[in-house]
């Protein structure tokens, strides 16, 4: 959530703090061979835990979040990257070209939700169902498909099982579809306003150059 951008402002800032402690050490005290390497190391990964909690902060305040909601939210990407994971493990384990298209769509819809919340982390209040219910949901079921699919088991009541969660599955796809819906809303929104801002510029340009033609 950070961006690339902090990640190697930090970690130029570590390594500018502990090269300066190690020369330091050098210089000005008889350490030894061993303490100063660790002292260097402990100093990179102080550096970088405080330097980190500072640029998260500044983060969350430039977001209008509080550090606690920062931090609930960067815990919800790391558990949906996390289910994710788990759904492309099932791709070896699903026994239907059906049944691995749905499982592909669905991972790809999760993955792009989260990295629209990642991207903008205020978007996670527009989604709070896929983290907590329909992501974790769609984990559980494709895993009991995928161990009742290889049962090979003939039997109705299995059968009936499978195709019950087969369709569950298939509305559950249409609802995280509802989700990127409702994650890119304020995106669309704020896209008409700027088609019609362009529309009623061009209105009004074109009125300027008629009413210019007629005067001459």
């Amino acid at each position: 959530m950070l961006g690339a951008t902090n990640f190697f402002i930090r970690h130029a800032l570590n390594f500018l703090f502990s090269f300066s402690i190690y020369i330091l050490t050098i210089v000005n005290f008889d350490l030894g061979a061993v303490v100063v390497p660790i002292l260097t190391i402990l100093t990179y990964i102080v550096s970088n835990s405080t330097i980190k909690m500072i640029q998260k902060s500044k983060k969350a305040k430039e977001l209008k979040l509080s550090r606690s909601e920062f931090k609930h939210i960067e815990s919800q990407i790391k558990q949906a990257k996390s289910h994710i994971n788990s759904l492309t493990q099932q791709y070896v384990r699903v026994r239907s070209i059906r049944s691995f298209k749905l499982l592909n769509e669905m991972t790809k819809l999760s993955r792009r939700i989260v990295n629209i919340v990642q991207s903008n982390p205020q978007k996670f209040y527009n989604v709070e169902d896929f983290f907590y219910a329909h992501l974790p949901s769609a984990v559980h079921l494709t895993q009991n498909y995928t161990m009742l699919s290889q049962q090979q088991i003939k039997d109705t009541e299995v059968h009936l099982a499978l195709e019950d969660t087969r369709k569950t599955l298939k509305d559950l796809h249409v609802t995280m579809e509802d989700d990127l819906k409702s994650a890119l809303e304020s995106d669309i929104e704020n896209l008409k306003i700027e088609l019609d801002f362009v529309k009623l510029e061009n209105e009004k340009r074109r009125k300027q150059l008629e009413l210019r033609g007629e005067e001459r």
